[in-house]
């Protein structure tokens, strides 16, 4: 009788709010299992007319819309819908039974996910409970302590003559010539041509064959031992070598390993240095003389050394506090973290015209080699909410004037088209974590 009437199982018109959105209390079981501080499992039981009635509303739409061999629109049988559509409906109706009971289940519970849930399905049958679990993440309580107080050391920011002499040194040989020469062997310093390829064993090394490779012989070119195998050898000459990689190298898939190397010397050049004078001072664009030269690095020397000193600093803070206050961090942050750290390097590369197989790494162990750093920095970001929590810190109007100033100033571009870019919510975290680390600076004991 209902149906004639157009109405559904339960009375209500067909296209009014399914009664999935109403499941609450005692309609709708829940359990919620603590896997550990950040997880958590949870378990949804829908009762059986609210399956059936989805049931019921999936074969009614699939009915209007299917066309089917033999049978007019809309006057195909159940049992014909049954036998051809019966995966895709089961399949349309959890994902409804899901969507529609998940948000529900976790007002409930007073639960709030900062991870997608992993979701576990049952069986789905007419006249029979539905039920599924979802696997998902919290933010851990951090009841964050010993943060004021902290005995920390600032490291000297003080530039001195040998730290410009340094500079200099190394301005003159970014503006070198390179000449070639004859007659002689390769020297410590020399810039060398070659052609070489590598083996690990009988298997060639991915990325490992040059040709016409400029490097210089100095202690940290390419990799270690490599620059001393050069040195001796003429224009012409080939020399076969094994280096054994360093336990503790940076690339894991040659660390520990002995790499065989097969080496072409093509070209023999020497580095011609200017004179630091101020004729140098003045090829270099912006500066009337040496001395205008050594004033100007010697500010930029103070920034950087302070910069350097204040992310030491930073570092001290984290490193104690994360000791003081151990807690689980989400998985599904270092993810995010990592994830954002990869693209970064994709990104620089790309800039710089460079692919990161020329470099002999892959996705795969880049992600490897962030997991730790990125783990550190969600840690180190939460360590520092939860001071700003505690505290009661908040980011006022004129915070947000000045981030945004410093954006605009750093990207050279104007304040309107950096806040269009940029949002408050985006700046927020910045604000309050910049606050938290300068409360902890002012409660520190600092010595330098």
């Amino acid at each position: 009788m209902a149906d004639a009437l157009g109405l559904g199982p339960s009375g209500e018109p067909w296209g009014f709010e399914s009664p999935l959105s109403h499941i609450k209390g005692n309609r709708m079981k829940t359990d919620i299992v603590h896997v550990n501080d950040v997880e958590r499992r949870l378990t949804v039981s829908l009762p059986p007319e609210s399956v059936d009635s989805e049931i019921e509303n999936a074969y009614r739409d699939l009915k209007k819309k299917v066309k089917l061999k033999g049978f007019r629109p809309g006057k195909a049988p159940r049992s014909i819908l049954e036998k051809h559509f019966k995966a895709q409906v089961e399949e349309d109706v959890i994902s409804k039974l899901v969507n529609a009971s998940y948000p529900n289940a976790l007002e409930e519970l007073k639960m709030a996910p900062v991870s997608q849930p992993k979701i576990e399905n049952g069986v789905l049958e007419k006249g029979r409970e539905f039920t599924y679990t979802a696997v998902f993440e919290i933010k851990p309580e951090i009841d964050i302590t010993g943060y004021e107080g902290l005995e920390l050391t600032r490291k000297c920011t003080e530039v001195s003559q040998d730290d410009i002499a340094k500079e200099i040194e190394a301005l003159r040989n970014s503006q070198a010539t390179l000449k070639e020469v004859g007659g002689r062997s390769v020297r410590k310093n020399d810039c060398v041509i070659v052609d070489f390829n590598s083996r690990i064993g009988d298997e060639p090394l991915p990325g490992g064959d040059r040709s016409d490779f400029l490097m210089e012989v100095t202690d940290d070119a390419y990799l270690p031992g490599f620059p001393d195998q050069l040195i001796g050898l003429g224009k012409g000459d080939k020399k076969e070598f094994t280096l054994s990689i360093p336990d503790d190298y940076t690339d894991e898939h040659i660390a520990g390993k002995s790499v065989s190397f097969a080496v072409t010397v093509k070209e023999i050049k020497e580095k011609i240095m200017p004179d630091a004078d101020d004729e140098f001072a003045k090829d270099l664009g912006g500066y009337t003389g040496l001395e205008d030269l050594k004033n100007k690095l010697r500010e930029k020397l103070q920034e950087r050394k302070k910069q350097e000193s204040d992310a030491d600093l930073r570092q001290q803070i984290f490193a104690a506090l994360a000791e003081k206050n151990p807690f689980e961090v989400p998985k599904s942050f270092v993810e995010n973290q990592i994830k954002n750290m990869m693209l970064d390097t994709r990104q620089m590369l790309a800039a710089q015209g460079v692919k990161m197989e020329d470099l002999g790494q892959t996705m795969g162990n880049l992600y490897e080699q962030y997991k730790a750093p990125a783990e550190k920095q969600v840690r180190s970001a939460m360590i520092l909410e939860a001071v700003a929590e505690k505290e009661g810190l908040e980011a006022e109007d004129k915070d947000f004037e000045a981030r945004y100033n410093e954006f605009a100033k750093q990207y050279q571009q104007d304040v309107k088209a950096v806040k269009a870019k940029i949002t408050a919510d985006m700046l927020r975290p910045q604000i309050l974590e910049k606050k938290a680390l300068d409360f902890i600076i002012e409660k520190a004991k600092i010595s330098e």
